[in-house]
């Protein structure tokens, strides 16, 4: 399976015993591309510099797995965290 071209929304629910949950949330394109390996492959154009946002989450601690969603769910994203109390960032 190759990801289909479009907009997306990337989520992570990340756990820090300190601190509890929070949300990091983020988007990008994903590319019309050719499979790249056998399984679900793809290749996402983030909507910022992605060493400076692997940078930030390197030092947060996000683990490397995020959800993805077709769409633009970044303002959703937002008021679900607001409505949880939780912490987020959005890159």
């Amino acid at each position: 399976m190759v990801l289909k071209p479009g907009h997306v929304t990337m989520l992570r629910v990340h756990w820090n015993a300190k601190d509890g949950y929070s949300l990091a949330i983020t988007s990008g394109e994903a590319e019309d591309v050719e499979p790249q390996f056998n399984g679900a492959s793809g290749r996402i154009k983030m909507s910022q510099d992605v060493t400076g946002l692997v940078d930030q989450f390197v030092s947060h601690g996000y683990e490397s797995h995020f959800a993805l969603v077709y769409g633009d769910y970044r303002d959703d994203l937002v008021q679900l965290a607001k409505l949880l109390n939780l912490p987020y960032d959005l890159y």
